[in-house]
């Protein structure tokens, strides 16, 4: 999925993009901000490093005995 060719075009993983505020994006193209979830332009450019990781569930380790009882 973070190689393949269906990404959203959002401004907010543009490397063309630069933070303005919290719901804003300076777009160095249109030279104005744009909000953070609008659609990217025709020079969109895909920067991998902005993208927000989901970190994986904690696993439960406080296992007892009884839990592998039959």
């Amino acid at each position: 999925m973070i190689y393949s060719q269906d990404i959203r075009k959002i401004c907010a993983l543009c490397t063309r993009a630069h933070t303005h505020s919290d719901d804003e994006m300076y777009c160095e193209i249109k030279k104005q901000p744009v909000p953070v979830n609008g659609e990217g332009c025709k020079k969109f450019s895909y920067d991998i490093m902005k993208r927000t990781v989901r970190r994986a569930k904690k696993l439960k380790t406080d296992f007892k005995p009884e839990d592998f009882a039959l």
